[in-house]
């Protein structure tokens, strides 16, 4: 079996986030565990391939596309270092994509183009694999910026068959958006503009485009996958997800990248046998790198996000900051954001200097030190499809404190509810009353029977993560999208003849 994998980030070159790292690490377990070679495409974005110093070859030059008043040529490149057996092109638009930002300008707002951007890649995309006559098995979208393509490439499947098309949501709570008198000029199918314009404008979006041609759609938990269909029933997104398959596939992490034991990193090596002393040391370099007060006993909170609400991290800041105030914890921040957010996180950085840190951009090197320094991870978010970072921070032994929503619900055990099992902390609503409880809560854990806190954090260290699991699920996903695929293409060729 052969996929193409559609995406807009690939770690460690394009990424902003966990796409970048999913789009690296689930093809290359599907490979290595089943044998499913993925070729990889995305956008050339210049100032990231000339930061990274990557080397790449024209492969196929087409004619030139026309999204609103803009028509370019398409150029596809192949990354000459392809990490796997499969290939990683890139679509080349400098129009489109030499722009300091993957989503966004540097004051964290989306580009006004975003929804013109995804069209553009979509018909290149289209346009490329019907000229090349590359075959696949199966097309995996991801997120909204994949539905101009699903929708190109369903437009001209027909009798003669074709590729599955399988959509990830990562999150509903982007749409991709269409504005008002936007949807005749992105260039997409007749059919599939008339499909839209039933739709109001709230709904109509890249999305919903993405799940109506798709035929199958997966998500980042189980849970979510239950929430997403609780939360859109009467709605345009719900009618159309009500006609597909939606499966839920908890994400992986590389296990390589995310290794408290590797050598030659900024952080004290350790396993579970030595995570006593190991998060002791480490936490000691991450108050001494950041210049936090150095204090071995007061509760480190870590946190690797972007600062948005569905994060909840306004909630954090709000519940976080009288116990900062008073010297009862401490706060890490790794991450950038939008205005609102960030000003009331600088705000507190400024009153209390030697108790919150906040470092604006992702920096390898710090997340490492986070994880393995921080005494916990904490996660209040309003939405989370599936989550990394609580996987991430139960590798380095670092305790989560979660809300009950979608894959953190799937992935952290209420250690109040079940003391024996549990693997972090469930805040109990979405207040920042109700956060500030579960971190008390955590401090007095933390300051209990030396045991038990080694104990948990062997235990939760002692999990598998890995992307095997979620590879084995996903080409089970991907046979059957599969095998559906075909039977409705032979009704389609019974029914015409």
């Amino acid at each position: 079996m052969r996929c193409l994998y559609l995406t807009q980030e690939l770690a460690p070159y394009f990424s902003e986030g966990g796409l970048g790292q999913t789009a690296r690490a689930l093809p290359a377990a599907l490979e290595r565990e089943h044998g499913i070679v993925h070729d990889l495409i995305v956008p050339y974005y210049p100032w990231l391939v000339e930061q990274h110093a990557l080397e790449t070859e024209c492969v196929w030059q087409g004619p030139a596309l026309a999204v609103g008043e803009v028509s370019v040529p398409v150029r596809v490149e192949r990354l000459l270092c392809s990490p796997g057996a499969g290939e990683v092109f890139l679509v080349r638009a400098d129009h489109w994509y030499d722009r300091a930002g993957i989503y966004r300008d540097a004051q964290y707002v989306e580009f006004a183009d975003a929804v013109a951007r995804a069209a553009f890649f979509g018909a290149a995309v289209a346009q490329w694999l019907t000229a090349t006559g590359r075959p696949y098995d199966i097309v995996h979208g991801n997120d909204w910026q994949s539905g101009p393509a699903l929708a190109h490439l369903r437009s001209v499947r027909g009798s003669a068959g074709g590729p599955a098309l399988l959509i990830n949501v990562h999150s509903a709570e982007y749409l991709g958006r269409i504005r008002p008198g936007e949807l005749p000029h992105l260039g997409l199918p007749l059919l599939w503009q008339e499909k839209l314009a039933q739709y109001d404008d709230a709904a109509a979006g890249l999305l919903l485009l993405g799940l109506l041609a798709a035929d199958a759609a997966t998500t980042g938990s189980p849970t979510y996958a239950r929430e997403l269909r609780t939360q859109t029933a009467g709605t345009a997104l719900g009618s159309a997800l009500g006609t597909l398959p939606l499966t839920g596939i908890v994400a992986g992490i590389d296990t390589r990248l995310w290794q408290p034991a590797a050598q030659g990193r900024p952080t004290e090596p350790y396993d579970e046998a030595s995570v006593g002393r190991g998060k002791a040391a480490n936490k000691r370099l991450l108050q001494q790198r950041l210049g936090l007060a150095e204090d071995p006993d007061v509760p480190l909170f870590g946190v690797c996000s972007r600062l948005v609400p569905e994060k909840g991290v306004d909630l954090l800041i709000e519940a976080a900051a009288p116990l900062i105030r008073d010297g009862s914890a401490q706060l890490v921040v790794v991450g950038q954001g939008d205005t609102a957010t960030v000003s009331a996180l600088e705000s507190l950085v400024r009153q209390n200097p030697a108790g919150v840190r906040h470092i604006p951009r992702f920096a390898q090197d710090v997340a490492w030190l986070t994880y393995a320094g921080a005494d916990f991870t904490i996660m209040p978010s309003r939405v989370e499809p599936c989550g990394l970072n609580q996987l991430i921070a139960m590798t380095y032994g670092c305790v989560p404190l979660v809300s009950a929503v979608g894959g953190l619900r799937d992935t952290v055990t209420d250690l109040a509810a079940d003391p024996s099992l549990g693997t972090g902390f469930v805040v109990p609503q979405l207040s920042a009353d109700a956060v500030r409880r579960t971190m008390l809560s955590a401090a007095r854990w933390l300051s209990g029977p030396s045991q038990e806190v080694h104990g948990l954090r062997r235990r939760i260290m002692a999990q598998d993560w890995s992307w095997a699991r979620s590879a084995r699920d996903t080409a089970a996903l991907y046979a059957r999208t599969a095998a559906a695929s075909r039977r409705a293409v032979r009704t389609l060729i019974e029914l015409s003849s």
